[in-house]
């Protein structure tokens, strides 16, 4: 039913520069539009997103910091195509 993220954004992995010693994971997806559009278009409900192995969505969610060294995996519950965000700084 819905295509893998991956398909969505034509990519599996990407380095970030960050302008800031730490930011939200919030703030990171509005520097990334194509996977923050693919996201929101199919329900953040649908997706697990894990910083340094650690699942986010219950204690802080999107609030949550990422630094420099950061490995960001997210990962849609159902149609798998996971994805890979990493070299934050």
């Amino acid at each position: 039913m819905y295509a893998t993220l991956r398909e969505k954004v034509k990519w599996s992995s990407r380095d970030v520069e960050l302008n800031a010693p730490e930011v939200t994971l919030s703030k990171l997806l509005d520097l990334l539009l194509d996977l923050k559009d693919a996201m929101y278009g199919v329900g953040l409900e649908h997706f697990i997103i894990l910083v340094n192995g650690h699942n986010i969505m219950l204690p802080e969610g999107l609030e949550t910091r990422v630094k420099d060294g950061d490995v960001i995996d997210i990962f849609p519950q159902a149609a798998g195509g996971y994805i890979t965000l990493s070299g934050l700084g």
